[in-house]
């Protein structure tokens, strides 16, 4: 495999079996995890990934690197690097790429299994013998209102997943699996091919799982969404088009027995309006978030103890092998560089993802 005429950056810690991989793909690479590059070598670097906060601070600005090209991110948004002194007011050449798709071995497979904890109320079951150390009875573990505890079936039920991109996707093919009906809502309200970096075997590339699309910038249209999803999976991104884009009476258009599960950003929707709607008895099921309004939620803070709500601390896209997928996509957009194709997972800076 040929070597990519390009000098690259790396300022984050990667797999030595990466690291190594990398500098036989590049012209030449500056591997300094501590962050300390040599300023003398700025004007050769072409390609940087950096820290999951942004560049180092010796770097004042982009003029610092006129012959930057790329700059490819280790994390799936671009929301806390675009507010960083060298990229918050940039609007240049220089392309800038997320590592969206980096998670689909690990979200995705977390979503599927809140479902089912959820819809079999494990973690109550769990936690009531835990306490008490003995058998918890079936109306103890109930909390639908329902006269008699039952495990809720997958088959038949409706999937709403609200943003299709990466994890929506291979969220999507994890629980057709399941018999769950998919439907998605994106900006568009139209199927699109994935343009994200796809690790094979995963996703859904032409868009085609969903059996319907609707578009997030009609209320009639999120209206008529919401009311079929039996379970609203939320992965959007944080940006001033989706913060806050739930509340209390948009959760409270699911059917009843409707499951809410977070994995994009916890300002989706407020802590205030999630209490709200899980409030409501005989509703929600119950919910799962891996994300929080404000983050991290404070302590004693009441979704903590609520029975309806389960939540992890921002875990769940901990992967595997994480930041040698990282080096994997870094690799995959210099190549699309040099031929001249856009870059995977490109970043619209005013936009901001």
């Amino acid at each position: 495999m040929s070597s990519l005429d390009l000098t690259v950056a790396i300022t984050i810690g990667l797999p030595p079996a990466s690291v190594e991989g990398v500098k036989t793909r590049f012209k030449k690479v500056y591997y300094h995890p501590d962050g300390k590059v040599d300023p003398s070598v700025f004007p050769e670097i072409q390609v940087w990934l950096p820290h999951y906060k942004g560049l180092p601070e010796s770097v004042k600005s982009l003029d610092d690197l006129p012959a930057l090209q790329h700059i490819q991110l280790i994390s799936a948004g671009a929301d806390k690097v675009l507010a960083t002194p060298q990229l918050k007011a940039y609007s240049g050449k220089v392309t800038l790429s997320t590592a969206s798709g980096i998670h689909v071995l690990s979200i995705p497979n977390y979503v599927v299994a809140q479902v089912i904890n959820i819809y079999n109320q494990i973690p109550r079951q769990i936690a009531l013998g835990r306490e008490r150390k003995g058998w918890a009875e079936a109306d103890e573990v109930d909390q639908s209102g329902e006269p008699v505890f039952y495990n809720r079936r997958t088959l038949g039920k409706t999937a709403g997943l609200l943003g299709y991109g990466a994890l929506g996707r291979e969220s999507a093919r994890l629980l057709k699996s399941f018999g769950v009906k998919i439907i998605a809502a994106n900006t568009s309200g139209k199927a699109t091919p994935q343009e994200t970096y796809v690790i094979p075997g995963t996703g859904d590339p032409d868009g085609s799982i969903p059996s319907k699309y609707y578009s997030t910038k009609d209320p009639k249209a999120v209206e008529e969404f919401l009311q079929q999803s039996d379970i609203l999976i939320s992965s959007l991104p944080n940006t001033k088009a989706t913060a806050y884009f739930l509340d209390a009476h948009k959760l409270s258009l699911l059917p009843k027995g409707g499951v809410y599960i977070n994995v994009g950003r916890g300002n989706v929707i407020a802590s205030d309006e999630l209490k709200k709607a899980l409030d409501v008895p005989g509703h929600l099921l119950g919910a799962a978030i891996d994300v929080t309004d404000p983050e991290p939620l404070p302590d004693n803070h009441p979704l903590w103890s609520h029975p309806k709500l389960l939540i992890t601390p921002h875990l769940s896209g901990d992967t595997e092998n994480e930041l040698g997928i990282a080096a994997d996509i870094l690799v995959a957009n210099a190549e699309r560089l040099v031929a001249g194709k856009k870059v995977y997972n490109q970043v619209e800076f005013g936009r901001g993802y």
